[in-house]
Order: C-alpha cells, then sequence, then structure tokens
C-alpha cells in the first residue's frame, strides 16, 4: 500500500512541475471544451480531403474529429511528452488513423494546409504570425480559439458564447 501512495505521490509531483514549467515557457495544456471544438470544426467548413493541421493539438480531439466527420487528411503536433502520449492513447481508443507527431510546432510545414487550427497563446501566436504568411498557400484558413492575430485581419469574430470560446478566421490571401 505504501509503494502505491509514494508512485501515486511521485506522478502527482510531476504532473504539478509539468504544469508549472508548461506554464512558464509555453503553452500549457488547457484542453478545449466540446462545443469550441464543434464551433470550430463547423466555421473551418472542412472538406473531405482538405489537409488539416492542428498546432500545439493537445489530446488530438480536433485532428480525430476532422478526420472522422469530414474525411479529412489530419495531423497534429505537441510537443510535451505527457500530452502527446495521452494523445497517443487516444488516437489508439478512437482507432484513429490521423497521426499526432511530438514536434515543435515553429517546425511544421504549412505550405499544404488548407486548415490550421490554434488554441495558443498571444505570445505564440505572433511569433507564428511571420511564419503563417510566408508557408501558408493562397486560401488557407486560420482558425483561433480565444487568440487573435493582431497583425491580421480576421475575415469573422465569432463572439463567445455559453461554454464555447472566442473564435477567430483568418485565410491567407
Amino acid at each position: 500500500m505504501f509503494d502505491l501512495l509514494a508512485f501515486l505521490g511521485i506522478v502527482l509531483l510531476l504532473t504539478i512541475f509539468y504544469f508549472f514549467v508548461a506554464g512558464f515557457f509555453r503553452s500549457p495544456f488547457v484542453p478545449s471544451n466540446r462545443k469550441t471544438i464543434a464551433k470550430m470544426l463547423e466555421i473551418a467548413k472542412i472538406k473531405a480531403g482538405d489537409r488539416v493541421i492542428d498546432l500545439g493539438c493537445g489530446d488530438g480531439r480536433i485532428v480525430f474529429r476532422a478526420e472522422k466527420q469530414f474525411r479529412a487528411k489530419a495531423e497534429g503536433y505537441e510537443i510535451s511528452i505527457f500530452v502527446w502520449i495521452f494523445a497517443q492513447i487516444n488516437r489508439l481508443f478512437r482507432g484513429a488513423k490521423s497521426k499526432i507527431y511530438r514536434k515543435n510546432l515553429f517546425d511544421v510545414d504549412l505550405s499544404e494546409a488548407d486548415v490550421v487550427f490554434c488554441y495558443l497563446l498571444p505570445a505564440v501566436m505572433q511569433k507564428l504570425s511571420p511564419k503563417f504568411k510566408k508557408e501558408l498557400k493562397r486560401g488557407a484558413r486560420i482558425i483561433s480559439a480565444s487568440f487573435s492575430l493582431h497583425d491580421w485581419k480576421a475575415k469573422k469574430v465569432y463572439p463567445a458564447e455559453a461554454r464555447a470560446a472566442k473564435i477567430f478566421v483568418y485565410e491567407q490571401s
């Protein structure tokens, strides 16, 4: 019994340490609720075969729903080892074919993306802005929950609703 309690205590301390460090150095894992995910997917106007990328995909729910619901070629990118492992488990339980890669989102090639999903802190969004401008093809859409790209003009902004975040839609011109 003591071994189990010691193990659980260590896991709890590691989890707290992870979220403390993640909050200071990059975006922490804060999962979107179902209503926000459903709204983001609806707004994205995904068509079968579209290449969908979720940057900082967390547990992969947007990726897996884009694949299942819209038959998109979806993939996600997550840097945190703990969250990436959780996404891999989620993928297995869902029987999804989409991949979640453990990779820094600044190293992802966006040139073939039709839709890019983001739920990232403002500082990260601002650092991504030049990458979006340089790599995204004309007509590619960026769907961002809660945080805007300050130097882009939003095509549409959906106000926050009960249990759903504010959503920004951008299109590469």
